[in-house]
């Protein structure tokens, strides 16, 4: 499996059934002049965040803006974030990342591997999820009633990730 794909394909093997079946690292989407054109976990990524949302939730086009502006932080400490859409459409999806300017990775249009991503998380939007290389859990925005924080979940991984050594430019 390439390297790239195992970053997303144990934890789907915990949270779903026992047969693992990876999330395709290597084909995503990103909108390039607001077209979706396939695209590739960058090889220099270690961390990949799961911003889970959908056009229809307040609370996720409100959240939307304050992660496109931190975006440009998180790639210099090697972190891709991945939107993991709750639209019921492929064309919803896109058209709340094309209105939301989401410069990052968009899992296709799959609803597959949609569903097996969203037992990550909870019921509650907007969510964002981390994971390290290896595929486990670094920081989650649910806590144990379900509801999700992502701002404090990005200030946490802009901390964090900032503190880790393997991550080029952090301090100690």
């Amino acid at each position: 499996m390439p390297r790239s794909s195992a970053l997303l394909a144990i934890p789907l093997a915990l949270a779903g059934p026992a047969r693992a079946e990876p999330v395709p690292g290597d084909r995503f989407v990103r909108l390039e002049r607001g077209r979706p054109r396939t695209a590739a976990l960058p090889p220099d990524t270690r961390v990949v965040a799961l911003y889970y949302g959908a056009s229809w939730c307040g609370p996720c086009r409100a959240f939307a803006p304050e992660l496109v502006a931190a975006y440009p932080a998180l790639r210099a400490r090697r972190v891709e974030v991945v939107f993991v859409s709750d639209d019921a459409t492929c064309r919803a999806a896109l058209d709340y990342a094309r209105a939301s300017r989401m410069p990052w990775l968009l899992l296709p249009c799959d609803d597959g591997h949609r569903t097996r991503l969203r037992r990550l998380g909870a019921a509650a939007l907007p969510g964002l999820l981390a994971l390290d290389r290896d595929g486990r859990v670094l920081t989650s925005s649910w806590d144990a009633r379900g509801t999700s924080s992502p701002r404090r979940t990005l200030r946490a991984l802009l901390t964090e990730t900032s503190a880790r050594k393997d991550v080029p430019g952090a301090t100690r």
